[in-house]
């Protein structure tokens, strides 16, 4: 079970980016981060496997480097898992460091809402949960989500508003993850009592 204390260190965007790279993972650090999200908002601590066996799905044969890997998505896991457990609302996405350019960072940013929408709806059909992802708060979150990924900034943007628009994205996506969190709480427990994951 991954139920750890909120103050686990949560592996950095780039050495998870790197870690990614390294075993030929289909996805970047913000995308695998943001399915991660979704799918522990979805099946709780029981969406790690999942996820872990999906971002591992096309490493190489070599089981150092996917071992060393696997430690540090199990690390991210764990404290991505303890923040959305947590009550003081730590939870944090994965994302470029703020000192990359701002359409990288806005491009990460999309990145990991595809991801989450992704592991969110892969998490609906383990935890035939269809009808609750379709409803209430989640439902409209889906969306932006949806939207939020299509996004891209260009080069003529102004700087102080693109920043500004941006971390307000940024911090949306914070609140909305927990909400979603919170609203299938009771998706997670049928999970955690059915035994599905």
């Amino acid at each position: 079970m991954l139920k750890a204390q909120t103050s686990l260190a949560s592996p950095t965007f780039d050495a998870t980016d790197k870690a990614l790279r390294r075993v030929e993972a289909p996805t970047d650090a913000a995308e695998a981060h943001g399915s991660l999200c979704g799918l522990v908002c979805g099946l709780g601590a029981g969406g790690q496997p999942v996820w872990l066996a999906d971002t591992l799905s096309d490493a190489p044969a070599n089981e150092t480097v996917p071992g060393q890997t696997g430690a540090l998505l199990t690390a991210l896991a764990a404290s991505t898992c303890a923040a959305l457990e947590g009550a003081e609302m730590s939870f944090q996405p994965l994302l470029p460091d703020d000192e990359q350019p701002l359409v990288e960072r806005v491009a990460g940013l999309a990145q990991w809402c595809l991801g989450f929408n992704h592991g969110l709806f892969v998490a609906a059909r383990i935890g035939d949960a269809e009808a609750e992802m379709k409803s209430g708060n989640t439902a409209e979150i889906v969306r932006d989500f949806s939207e939020m990924a299509q996004v891209a900034v260009g080069d003529d943007e102004p700087d102080a508003a693109g920043e500004a628009a941006y971390a307000e994205l940024v911090e949306y996506v914070r609140v909305s993850v927990q909400l979603v969190y919170e609203e299938l709480a009771a998706v997670r427990q049928r999970v955690l009592s059915a035994g599905r994951h």
